[in-house]
């Protein structure tokens, strides 16, 4: 006799397999939609996405149903407040920390270092969170809670680099150039020269600047609103904020993500092969960043670096 139990395995693996399959075309289409924010036509959006019109109909039609999309007067389809109702409240739910710590505990766990997350307040560059990889009893201890000198952090030289050069001037001018270690940069001229690499490549390193012996390297959180190129104000695109365009065209710096470890583990050339990684790591939060963040929405107040420049926790 046969067992009914095979019988039925083989049909119900390929059930499984095709509302996998549904999912992700589904996932594709609503993915579609951030280059349509006036709509998108049924015929376009096959077009776009390869799919055939009978099985994109039979998929805008459930979406529809459920409320994740709507259908104007012209037969164009967008998407519904339904799903910013989700993602909202969601992200109300589990607060700012716990919006972004995946991203955070993702990169720790792919590079095994020392990951933190950094916000700008004012002038300022405070470490608000931090995740750490699975191995290595030898690492930096974090930041969190603490304004360290911007010019001798990675994540302090992406914000600066986000500025113009006169206004950088003015930031360092008040907030003065420490020689917190053997290898901070204490002049203005250098640094300028370096902020002006960091706007080109996209990410910022340290070494041995904050921390003798420790390096780092981080990326820009940009906000998505609107930027200045050449004096004119533009909204920024998707495809803009898609790729690791120079700081300077791409909007208003408000955090940072960077990765650090010692030296003997983090050499030049692994930093940079870092470097597309730790600046995906940003993206990503950029996607999840509401419109202000400040240290308090992390349950954190700010403790300012001491009088020689030094942060008030140092690194290990």
């Amino acid at each position: 006799m046969r067992n009914p139990v095979s019988r039925m395995s083989t049909p119900t693996s390929a059930v499984s397999g095709a509302a996998v399959a549904s999912v992700a075309r589904a996932m594709r289409v609503l993915k579609a939609f951030a280059d349509h924010p006036g709509g998108i036509a049924l015929t376009r959006l096959s077009g776009e996405l390869g799919y055939g019109k009978a099985s994109l109909s039979k998929i805008m039609s459930t979406m529809e149903r459920e409320g994740f999309v709507r259908r104007d007067g012209a037969g164009h389809f967008h998407l519904s407040w339904h799903l910013l109702a989700l993602a909202f409240g969601h992200a109300q739910r589990v607060g700012i920390s716990g919006v972004c710590m995946p991203v955070l505990q993702s990169l720790a766990d792919e590079t095994d270092e020392l990951v933190q997350l950094a916000v700008i307040e004012g002038d300022h560059v405070l470490f608000v969170a931090k995740a750490e990889g699975p191995g290595h009893s030898l690492r930096l201890l974090p930041l969190v809670g603490v304004v360290a000198p911007t010019h001798a952090t990675a994540s302090g030289k992406v914000w600066l680099a986000s500025l113009p050069d006169a206004r950088a001037l003015d930031v360092l001018r008040r907030q003065g150039l420490a020689r917190v270690t053997s290898r901070t940069i204490t002049s203005r001229a250098r640094l300028l020269a370096e902020l002006r690499s960091v706007r080109r490549d996209g990410y910022a390193i340290t070494d041995g600047e904050l921390d003798e012996g420790g390096r780092a390297i981080a990326a820009p959180i940009v906000h998505r609103g609107r930027v200045v190129d050449g004096g004119r104000d533009r909204a920024s695109s998707l495809v803009e904020l898609a790729v690791a365009a120079p700081i300077v065209h791409r909007g208003r710096v408000v955090g940072a993500i960077a990765v650090s470890g010692p030296s003997s583990r983090l050499p030049l050339p692994r930093l940079k092969r870092l470097a597309p990684r730790v600046q995906r790591a940003a993206r990503e939060l950029e996607a999840l960043w509401p419109h202000e963040v400040t240290a308090r929405d992390f349950g954190l107040g700010v403790r300012p670096p001491n009088g020689d420049g030094r942060p008030a926790r140092r690194h290990a």
